[in-house]
């Protein structure tokens, strides 16, 4: 009888959420899009309005409303952005930019590349908004922060920022996408080229490890990847997110169409698999436990054998385990041992205590 009762609320809602959909679609009413008239939130059906992307410097901040609506670049324009790349995916171009430390003219054998979460979130109703940490970041900040990981790993560190957000033009709205592996996996190439980089250490967190993973399927020249809290099972984890929205996750996005690692995870090369470390909170609250553990499990099935660590992340959510994965790949690049990790990462733990 539980169950009966739960269907038909699910049902209903679906019902209820769909009509508003299709009136909000049909008369463009404001009101149904569940949104203020802020320019900080989007409603759930509400369409993006992208504009010339910005471009912050120094100690300016990013923007929340570019965060929200994307922006669009320019060949000629992208030139002109601090260490912007070029790129162009499916007949559409995008400059992404990466903010780095560390690299030497000539060659660099080995680099560490980040690739960070999503920044836009959404609410019960599905109303999107921006986290507070992305309006309180500045190309400086980032700039620190790969200079401290550099030094840390004794080897150049790059932040390569994602579509839409970070100084990158696109769509943050078409996350999660195979346009979006494509396009990191290009500016790879050219960081490569510019560079001259033979190998990279790659690091994701949550969103950003799911970019990683996808990463990792389809090169060769990755001598390690450490994900944190990472969407690594992306079906898992929709379907983990669509019973805990007031409106269901399937009027909001097409979840078909998102680039699943798992889907690929067998062209990874099992005689020759770089270093993998998974690194999750059993609480996390964003990305289920279960669906870091299922990645890994089909991993070890590949005969692939990743090193799964268990930590500790800062509550409520207990998902934040970003410096973690900083941490394990500076002491990769170093060379440490498994020991010598597994050490470093329970130290961290011990200091959130």
């Amino acid at each position: 009888m539980k169950s009966l009762k739960k269907l038909f609320r699910r049902c209903w809602s679906v019902i209820r959420w769909q009509t508003s959909r299709l009136i909000f679609a049909a008369i463009g009413v404001f009101g149904a899009s569940g949104a203020s008239s802020q320019e900080s939130t989007l409603g759930p059906f509400e369409n993006p309005t992208p504009q010339r992307l910005k471009v912050p410097q120094g100690n300016e901040r990013f923007d929340a409303r570019e965060a929200l609506n994307g922006a669009f670049s320019s060949p000629e324009q992208c030139a002109h952005v601090p260490n912007g790349l070029w790129v162009e995916v499916d007949g559409k171009g995008d400059c992404v930019r990466y903010y780095s430390h560390g690299l030497s003219e000539s060659d660099n054998a080995v680099a560490l590349v980040y690739i960070g979460g999503d920044v836009m979130l959404r609410s019960a109703k599905g109303v999107r908004h921006i986290t507070p940490i992305y309006t309180s970041t500045t190309p400086r900040k980032i700039e620190l922060e790969m200079a401290d990981w550099s030094a840390a790993a004794g080897r150049p560190a790059l932040f390569l920022a994602r579509a839409g957000i970070y100084g990158s033009s696109g769509d943050h709205n078409a996350r999660r996408s195979h346009r979006e592996i494509n396009l990191l996996n290009q500016a790879l190439d050219l960081l490569k080229d510019r560079h001259h980089i033979t190998s990279f250490i790659l690091t994701g967190h949550s969103a950003g490890a799911q970019i990683a993973a996808g990463l990792l399927n389809r090169r060769s020249d990755i001598s390690a990847a450490i994900y944190s809290s990472g969407m690594l099972s992306v079906k898992q984890v929709t379907t983990f997110w669509e019973h805990r929205r007031d409106i269901p996750g399937r009027l909001l996005y097409d979840a078909s169409r998102y680039y699943d690692p798992i889907d690929e995870i067998d062209r990874i090369d099992r005689h020759q698999a770089p270093e993998i470390y998974v690194i999750s909170d059993p609480e996390d609250r964003v990305v289920p436990f279960f669906s870091q553990l299922f990645y890994v499990r089909r991993l070890r099935a590949l005969g692939i054998h990743p090193h799964h660590i268990y930590a500790r992340a800062p509550g409520p959510q207990h998902h934040l385990l970003a410096g973690h994965a900083k941490k394990v790949a500076a002491l990769l690049a170093r060379e440490a041992s498994k020991q010598e990790i597994y050490r470093a990462v329970l130290e961290l733990d011990f200091q959130s205590i």
